[in-house]
């Protein structure tokens, strides 16, 4: 029987960010993969967001063919279903606000998941990790009441101190662990998606950079579209609208909010335009909490990832995250063994540290984010709140039907108009950014409210001076 220093159970993005950090630390590392190679499951694209840029410096050598750099969104306010045409529209490029270069640069990155999981596997193998293909976890070896390493289909066995558990939502490690049996209903969605391809020129002259669009409207929770150098990835029923069709109890299959996604007018207008066919039909699980989990750890193994449920609470991205937590686990592992304890007791510091990463801060106001996007999948409120989007923005600069002063002076009361809908927002969308940025938020106030004080003396002063 061999011994590694850690075994790594699945080679995906959390995986194999494990196997690579504690490789390149001098571990003598197994990296196990029960598919022919990593990422044959995932023929489809995906966005890598620019947190992985800024977390992990390897990722500037990145340079797949898939890849295409989406540097605009686009956000489409369409009518109810079953019209689903064209309201309102906007188009952004991201925010100078953002704290580090490429977050100034770029919204996400497209690329093929398959290319993806292939290279970073292969970086974890030229950094030293040993990777063994079609090798599935069956059971887990123990030694003094804590796991000590793996055994295979078969028979075979391995030997560890420490075992990362990256084997994705249905975890084998998880299970034979004791750490989770299964997931609870409420703990997970079935995500559907169809993935298309497209001629590169047509992607090149229609989407260009504007590849992360999504899709609002009342009773439409928020579709998703991510381009990708020969191809767009399409999530009718995504995340957000699982979230709205549970929250408000609705009956509609994901599937079939999928297909009536692609038949809106202007999904399909623009896959005309791009020449795509379909590649890829996906329908799965995925672990989906408002709120950091905590049963991840044990003696001797860490899960990371969606093995771990740590896809963010309200898209549910979840590659940064497995790439995160994998290498969290992998530092943590390295300190264990260092101090020859692999206890559970010492292992709870992967918790602890993962609670208070940019991971664990995904998590804060994940129960107000959810509740946010259930309001506004309310076809009444979605209503009223796009009506004033197009009053405020369209119909105040851009009509040709009224004199623009009109036009203007329409702004105010729009807004008192659309004041309870817009209370209804607020009871939500503050107490959730007093969690993150309280005392930042009461000193803009303190400005705004002297600001109000000073508006108003000058008008008492300029009254005066006209009287």
């Amino acid at each position: 029987m061999r011994k590694f220093d850690l075994v790594v159970v699945g080679a995906g993005p959390g995986g194999s960010s494990a196997a690579l950090a504690a490789a390149e630390a001098g571990m003598d590392v197994l990296l196990l993969e029960r598919s022919r190679f990593p990422g044959e499951k995932n023929a489809s694209g995906f966005a890598l967001s620019t947190k992985a840029w800024r977390d992990f410096p390897f990722i500037a050598d990145l340079d797949l063919p898939s890849m295409r750099y989406n540097r605009f969104c686009v956000a489409h306010i369409l009518s109810p279903p079953p019209e689903m045409e064209e309201r309102f529209s906007i188009s952004s490029g991201p925010s100078r606000r953002m704290g580090y270069p490429e977050a100034r640069d770029f919204f996400t990155v497209g690329m093929l998941r398959r290319e993806f999981d292939q290279w970073l596997a292969d970086k974890a193998r030229t950094a030293g990790a040993t990777l063994m293909l079609e090798s599935l976890v069956t059971g887990l070896r123990r030694e003094s009441g804590r796991v000590a390493g793996v055994v295979l289909e078969g028979g075979e066995e391995f030997a560890a101190p420490v075992v990362v558990g990256a084997d994705g939502v249905l975890s084998a490690t998880a299970r034979l662990s004791g750490l989770r049996e299964k997931w609870r209903p409420d703990q997970v969605i079935s995500a559907c998606a169809v993935d298309f391809e497209a001629p590169r020129e047509r992607m090149d002259d229609v989407i260009h950079e504007a590849g992360f669009q999504a899709y609002f409207g009342p009773g439409i929770g928020g579709n998703y579209l991510v381009a990708y150098a020969d191809g767009v990835h399409l999530g009718g029923p995504g995340v957000t609208n699982s979230l709205v069709s549970r929250l408000n109890r609705s009956h509609v299959k994901p599937a079939r909010e999928l297909l009536d996604t692609i038949a809106a007018p202007p999904t399909r207008r623009l896959l005309r335009a791009l020449e795509a066919r379909p590649r890829e039909w996906q329908a799965h699980l995925l672990p989906w909490m408002d709120r950091m989990p905590t049963n991840i750890y044990t003696g001797g193994l860490m899960l990371v990832g969606d093995a771990a449920g740590l896809p963010e609470p309200l898209y549910a991205e979840g590659v940064w995250q497995a790439m995160y937590s994998g290498r969290l686990a992998a530092q943590v592992a390295m300190e264990c063994l260092e101090e020859g304890d692999l206890s559970a007791a010492s292992l709870a510091r992967y918790l602890e540290r993962l609670e208070e990463s940019p991971v664990g801060k995904e998590f804060v106001g994940g129960a107000e984010l959810r509740r946010l996007f259930e309001i506004l999948g309310d076809p009444r409120l979605s209503r009223e709140l796009t009506e004033m989007a197009v009053d405020l923005t369209v119909n105040l600069f851009m009509s040709a039907q009224e004199p623009k002063a009109e036009c203007v002076a329409r702004a105010l009361p729009v807004l008192a108009e659309n004041l309870p809908a817009l209370m209804e927002v607020a009871r939500i969308y503050l107490p959730m950014i007093l969690q993150v940025e309280g005392e930042r938020l009461r000193g803009h106030l303190a400005v705004l409210k002297g600001l109000a004080a000073a508006l108003g003396g000058g008008a008492v002063g300029s009254g005066d001076a006209e009287a």
